[in-house]
């Protein structure tokens, strides 16, 4: 389904948030500099978009390892990382989130940015996300969430539903995975229930705040 849609999914993303996921990825690389990060692993990396901006802001100081499952998404993340110049900085692998190759205790900080919805065993995945990370680092997670207020929900879930999917078809891509998008945000853990889920995996000091009036929240843990 993805590998489907990658030579406008960049595009898409932009465009159908309205351009908000600049500024969010910009706060998830903000908030790992409160580590001194010289490995940073990004999960569900996609196009490469977060990996990318993690680059720039460590200015080349981290070597970021950008993994994803569609070898598609990938090959799109590996071009713009060239024309970028930092090919040398973003080593892009395709792996499975809740299997790493990684040996235990690699990164400083481990970042996913609207991957999580799409692992089938979450639980399983954070646990490996845990093990790869330092003693003294963190794992910073961007996902889509729901709006506070009711009437901000209501109109959110009607432009998710109704116009997503219409706007998707009408730039040449595949409706059903923006359907699919809608879904698993209305499926997805609620904030609160997030936090359980990140604690019974291991990480400690889970905290959240919501971006946007509630669309996104971002979700941070650290490892003892």
């Amino acid at each position: 389904m993805f590998s489907g849609i990658a030579p406008r999914y960049d595009l898409l993303n932009h465009l159908l948030s309205f351009g908000f996921d600049i500024g969010w990825r910009k706060k998830v690389a903000l908030e790992t500099g409160k580590n001194h990060c010289k490995r940073i692993l990004d999960i569900c990396t996609g196009t490469g978009d977060m990996a990318i901006e993690l680059c720039k802001f460590w200015k080349g100081k981290a070597h970021i390892e950008a993994i994803d499952f569609s070898r598609e998404l990938l090959e799109v993340g590996k071009n713009k990382s060239r024309k970028a110049g930092l090919s040398e900085k973003i080593t892009f692998s395709e792996a499975n989130a809740e299997s790493l190759h990684y040996e235990d205790e690699q990164f400083d900080a481990v970042t996913t940015v609207f991957g999580l919805r799409n692992i089938h065993d979450r639980l399983k995945a954070l646990k490996e996300f845990y093990r790869v990370t330092k003693k003294g680092g963190c794992f910073i997670c961007l996902e889509f969430s729901q709006p506070t207020n009711p009437i901000f929900a209501r109109l959110y879930s009607f432009y998710l539903v109704k116009l997503v999917p219409v706007i998707s078809i009408l730039f040449g891509s595949n409706p059903d995975a923006y359907r699919y998008l809608g879904r698993t945000i209305r499926e997805f853990p609620t904030p609160l229930e997030l936090v359980s889920l990140i604690e019974s995996a291991g990480w400690k000091d889970i905290l959240y705040y919501n971006l946007t009036g509630g669309i996104v929240a971002i979700h941070q843990g650290k490892k003892d």
